[in-house]
């Protein structure tokens, strides 16, 4: 269909002229939920006022869920289907479907009724009241999980917590790893979007021109049929991501302030003499008999107290208020960033012909910039007094997460 005869039809199903709106639906394999999918979005964009159309995003389907919503669908100039073929991918079906849109809006829901709906119009209200993006949440109040597993909440929550530490312009939502949101289509209009995994959504509110961002409660549900797509491959594809957008995002803000260039070098250096610390403890300790498990324990919080003064001496400038907290904070952030570690080195061993030097020295690097941004945002943030400290997961109130240490 020509774009001459898209604005047309979308035309003829506005109820008003100006607002418009492409719900995109990527596919793989949901043959079995795709026709009840579609049908309840034509349901209930029926009842708005925004002219509209479905983009079916497939990425050739083995069970041709592609062919299936052509055949279904082929008097429906509602719904048109983008088959690729090549470069397959969630995020990736997802920029093509927004790059064939021509709406003011664009929408995105999964295809297996995991979200609902219902509640496309909320997130188009939510931009018509002013937002860039409206996303889908799981964590407001109304919001909620159907049935997950403890394992899938605890890989969730992890996920999340990565997120607003590595992405400044993560922190102020509640749920950065929505796959429900509405966008308008100027925020990404002259973005180059190149995510990788299936979470776009970081990719477009890091990258976008975001400003304010509306989150609508809804009730994520468990499918109830087909078979989910998450792998391990994805998984590592996520943590892949997430460090290329952290590294664009602190590299901008670096730009903007030349003295965190030093700050960072000093902190690195810092932590260079703390190796040298941990080898020297854990060397004595284990020539002195003691077990490899019990050395490494104290070598690990040898390296801590000297990455402690060191830092608080050299590269945050000795701050002599709330000495205790920030003591506190920066031990919670070092055990994350040991978590963080040892997951970057357990993903990145399964990298096909990857020497485990570099492995390693990839969640080095991995774990230190954890460090750094957890050290400069909390434990040596200047308005302390605001953050809040938990032994056990880190978390942190909004007003003192900034990368610069203030409110967002």
């Amino acid at each position: 269909m020509g774009e001459t005869s898209k604005r047309k039809a979308l035309a003829r199903r506005g109820k008003v002229s100006g607002g418009s709106v492409a719900v995109i639906v990527p596919t793989f394999n949901e043959r079995e939920n795709i026709k009840t999918t579609l049908d309840r979005c034509l349901r209930v964009l029926e009842t708005t006022e925004y002219a509209y159309e479905l983009i079916v995003v497939d990425d050739d389907s083995p069970d041709r869920t592609w062919e299936f919503v052509e055949t279904a669908y082929a008097d429906d100039d509602r719904v048109r289907v983008l088959r690729r073929t090549e470069n397959r991918g969630l995020a990736l079906s997802i920029v093509a479907g927004l790059r064939a849109a021509s709406t003011a809006y664009c929408a995105v829901i999964d295809a297996d009724l995991q979200h609902p709906p219902e509640k496309i119009p909320d997130l188009l209200a939510a931009l018509d009241a002013g937002a860039d993006i409206s996303i889908g949440s799981r964590h407001i109040e109304d919001g909620e999980i159907e049935n997950w597993s403890r394992f899938r909440i605890t890989v969730s929550k992890g996920a999340t917590a990565l997120t607003k530490r590595f992405l400044p312009t993560a922190r102020r939502i509640s749920d950065p790893m929505s796959g429900m949101f509405a966008v308008r289509r100027s925020v990404i209009g002259n973005v180059d979007l190149q995510p990788q995994g299936y979470k776009i959504l970081l990719e477009i509110i890091s990258k976008g021109d975001v400003e304010e961002v509306t989150e609508v409660p809804y009730t994520f549900r468990e499918r109830t049929a087909g078979e989910s797509k998450l792998s391990a491959d994805q998984y590592q594809e996520f943590v892949e991501h997430l460090l290329e957008l952290s590294v664009g995002e602190y590299a901008n803000r670096i730009s903007e302030n030349p003295r965190r260039v030093v700050r960072m070098l000093e902190f690195f250096a810092v932590g260079a003499v703390g190796v040298l610390v941990n080898i020297i403890v854990f060397l004595f300790l284990m020539r002195s008999g003691a077990h490899y498990l019990v050395s490494g324990s104290f070598a690990f919080l040898a390296a801590v107290q000297w990455n402690f003064v060191g830092n608080w001496a050299i590269t945050f400038d000795r701050p002599s208020d709330a000495l205790t907290k920030r003591y506190v904070a920066f031990h919670a952030v070092c055990l994350v960033g040991l978590i963080v570690y040892e997951i970057v080195l357990s993903l990145l061993l399964f990298v096909p012909a990857l020497p485990v030097l570099l492995a390693n020295v990839g969640a080095i690097g991995a774990s230190s910039v954890w460090n750094f941004v957890g050290a400069d945002t909390t434990a040596f943030a200047e308005n302390i007094e605001n953050v809040e400290i938990r032994i056990g997961p880190v978390s942190y109130t909004q007003g003192a997460t900034d990368f610069e240490g203030g409110s967002d």
